[in-house]
């Protein structure tokens, strides 16, 4: 019986150290699991091991998971949306090339993945891609719709 005590005493310490780290780890920054596990793999394992999951850990510390994975879920309509948004930005290019520049890479590998190319997620969106990637951007309306209408 007090060998299960200390057993028990032990995990407890234990789970309170490995909250304690993750909770400095986290503090006043986000960090992915996947980073964590690499470059924390001790305090990575030894919280799955403790917990189940590094979902559970981060969670029983307070910690929203969803928000730590910094990886927003994608639909069509969100991917749409988006180009539209961003086609509305007159400074904002919609070229692939731009994109990547500043580091879109989340929009892109989405449209990619659910619309099989950039091109088809932007012409999806009601754009005309031979504009965009001629110019970068819609210059106006006229512009688009002879775009559409394949005179231009």
């Amino acid at each position: 019986m007090a060998r299960l005590l200390l057993t028990i005493h032990s995990m407890i310490k234990q789970t309170e150290i490995v909250k304690k780290e993750i909770k400095v780890l986290y503090n006043g920054s986000l960090k992915k699991p996947h980073n964590v596990a690499k470059e924390h793999p001790k305090l990575y394992l030894k919280a799955r091991k403790l917990f189940g999951s590094w979902r559970k850990a981060l969670e029983t510390c307070g910690i929203d998971y969803e928000k730590a994975r910094n990886h927003k879920k994608w639909s069509r309509e969100k991917i749409v949306k988006a180009i539209k948004e961003l086609s509305l930005i007159n400074s904002h290019s919609l070229r692939l090339k731009d994109l990547r520049k500043e580091g879109m890479i989340s929009i892109i590998s989405a449209a990619q993945y659910h619309f099989g190319s950039w091109r088809k997620a932007v012409e999806s969106s009601g754009i005309c891609y031979t504009s965009v990637r001629r110019n970068g951007k819609i210059k106006n309306e006229t512009e688009h719709l002879l775009c559409h209408l394949g005179e231009k």
